[in-house]
């Protein structure tokens, strides 16, 4: 059986280069690649859980009987929107007997002061006018406030939720109305072990995966970081926000939160140039034009490179190509890795095959 390999024109070529005219052993090809300085990457995973911007459950500021009620389940809101009217007719009389009271006082007050000079009418007299007239402004102020409490309205712009009150129930102030969710955007609370602690700040962007949508991640900023380790857990609070402009996630949804934080940093290499012997992982150094064996730590593989620790120094050339011919000492000749293209294929024959 014949292949024609890009390895097999390397052996062969370095077959017919391995002694030169006088018979000395010539210099061997390699392809050589530069010692680098890479950083392994570590990867976190959270669960988080939303909530919306701005959220509050809506009670009403009176009791009463229900005269109105203009909330529909998921229904967009204003800012001022009324929701819910009780019935006000003992409200609006004390308004508007309030108005009375207070013109009367500040008519009698007028005319009071007009005299002033004259001596027609004592000081304490005008002083209590003018208390009068305070006192029928401070009960029309109330009287507003009493009516006002007869409705419920919208404190921001959002989405209700569910009710369960019609008209023509009663409640009071206890009495959950209703809630309003502002999710412009998401509050995605999260908690990672103390060892983080310091590694993420206000700004840092992570990537979060909805439980119920895992094929589509997202995009958030870190928003806020607890000051405290929680000694009971050994965790510490964080809190991203989650822009929300389509309106697909909802307050309450859970989030795999993804952070990709920088680790220590080790040597990067080819993963060709990495060697195995008896006693573990090795690369062939080469000092001035000479190859020599160093044993180094695998710490991890990141596709078609390897993070090693040893003896290693950027800049520092390593054998990526033609170790198979390396032994201590040996000189070496570099070659362009594009030029293996150009060598002739060797037939290999197998030895079942072999004459």
């Amino acid at each position: 059986m014949i292949a024609r390999t890009r390895r097999a024109g390397l052996l062969g070529l370095a077959a017919l280069l391995s002694f030169d005219a006088v018979g000395q052993p010539a210099a061997a090809p390699v392809v050589l690649a530069p010692v680098e300085t890479a950083a392994m990457e570590v990867r976190i995973e959270a669960v988080g859980e939303s909530r919306a911007e701005r959220s509050v459950t809506l009670f009403t500021h009176a009791a009463g009987r229900v005269e109105t009620v203009n909330i529909e389940a998921d229904e967009p809101v204003l800012a001022g929107d009324l929701l819910l009217a009780l019935e006000s007719g003992r409200e609006r009389n004390a308004l508007a007997s309030a108005r009375v009271e207070l013109a009367d006082a500040r008519k009698l007050l007028d005319r009071y002061e007009r005299t002033i000079g004259s001596g027609a009418v004592p000081p304490t007299t005008i002083d209590s006018a003018r208390r009068e007239a305070e006192l029928a402004r401070l009960d029309l102020q109330r009287a507003r406030i009493d009516l006002a409490d007869r409705e419920l309205r919208a404190p921001f712009d959002g989405h209700t939720g569910l009710t369960d009150i019609e008209p023509g129930d009663r409640v009071d102030e206890d009495m959950a109305v209703t809630t309003i969710d502002d999710r412009s955007s998401l509050r995605v609370r999260f908690r990672l072990a103390e060892r983080y602690f310091g590694d993420l700040v206000r700004g840092d962007a992570v990537t979060m995966r909805p439980w119920s949508d895992p094929e589509r991640p997202v995009e958030g900023v870190i928003r806020r970081v607890d000051s405290r380790i929680d000694t009971d857990t050994g965790t510490f609070a964080l809190e991203a926000q989650l822009p929300n402009p389509d309106d697909r996630l909802r307050p309450g949804m859970r989030f795999r939160v993804g952070i990709t934080l920088p680790g220590p940093e080790h040597s990067g290499i080819p993963a060709t140039a990495l060697q195995w012997g008896d006693d573990g992982a090795y690369v062939w150094l080469i000092r001035d034009g000479r190859a020599e064996r160093t044993g180094v730590n695998l710490v991890a593989r990141d596709g078609d490179r390897v993070l090693v620790d040893g003896p290693l120094e950027p800049g520092d050339e390593v054998v990526s190509e033609g170790a198979q011919r390396m032994r201590p000492g040996i000189e070496v000749r570099r070659i362009d890795a594009a030029d293996l293209n150009n060598y002739p294929p060797v037939d290999a024959v197998s030895a079942a095959n072999r004459p």
